[in-house]
């Protein structure tokens, strides 16, 4: 959907906040995620990659990037870039409070509306915190996916080589899924954000990144951003009644 430049979203709160503050927040935007229903099949897909630097005093500068895809072709529509500073603490479980004022700039600048988001980061992160997925979600209203880089273990070896499988895991209360999306690379850990559920957030993970899809374009869809603000290694914990899907 085409319209005036600049698009909607939430004002849940300010940005400019003690750690305090920002986890009582966290803790009541927690309640109103939604991970089940089901979500229309969408059009349009915006995928949002972040990079940052960080400095002294806590201070950083994010850039997000929003790329607006149509599907299935995956003709790219638009790309719309914003920087931003950000004096925020860098603490586990609160990065989205360092890297979505970027994603808003962004988001203010496209004209046409994602029925889907596709984001660097994580959904789920607990059972009282969530990432940068979710907060995007709740901030639009909208379906989103949380993308993130899995550093390989014992674990992540059970997961079969071929694309399509994948395994629930579980980290405190995360809800994320261990995913190969294609044929012998790293899988990558796919959470859902908000208004979608697991196993469509893994589904839709497979359609955006279809098996016809080059390692090098597989890789710049991914890096450098998929991983950056996760400041914290992900430690994946197979649930025990996993097994593997196509």
């Amino acid at each position: 959907m085409i319209r005036h430049k600049g698009m909607k979203t939430h004002k849940l709160h300010e940005w400019s906040l003690s750690l305090e503050s920002a986890k009582a927040i966290q803790k009541n935007l927690h309640a109103w995620i939604i991970t089940e229903g089901a979500c229309p099949s969408p059009k349009l897909i915006g995928r949002i990659q972040l990079e940052s630097t960080t400095e002294l005093n806590h201070h950083c500068t994010v850039q997000a990037t929003i790329k607006v895809q149509s599907l299935p072709s995956m003709q790219l529509l638009e790309r719309k870039v914003a920087i931003k500073s950000s004096h925020f603490p860098s603490r586990p479980g609160l990065q989205s409070f360092r890297k979505v004022p970027a994603i808003l700039g962004a988001l203010d600048k496209l004209n046409r509306v994602p029925d889907l988001f596709v984001c660097d980061g994580r959904g789920i992160t607990s059972h009282r915190s969530f990432g940068v997925a979710s907060h995007v979600g709740l901030l639009t209203n909208l379906p989103t996916i949380g993308i993130c880089s899995a550093k390989p273990n014992a674990e992540s070896n059970l997961l079969g080589r071929e694309r399509g499988n994948y395994l629930p895991v579980t980290n405190q209360g995360q809800y994320s899924a261990l995913v190969r999306v294609l044929d012998g690379l790293d899988p990558i850990l796919v959470s859902p954000g908000h208004r979608i559920g697991l196993q469509e957030a893994v589904q839709m993970i497979l359609r955006y990144i279809p098996e016809s899809t080059p390692t090098r374009d597989f890789l710049t869809t991914l890096y450098p951003a998929a991983g950056i603000n996760n400041d914290d290694v992900v430690q994946l914990s197979l649930v025990k009644t996993a097994s593997n899907h196509k």
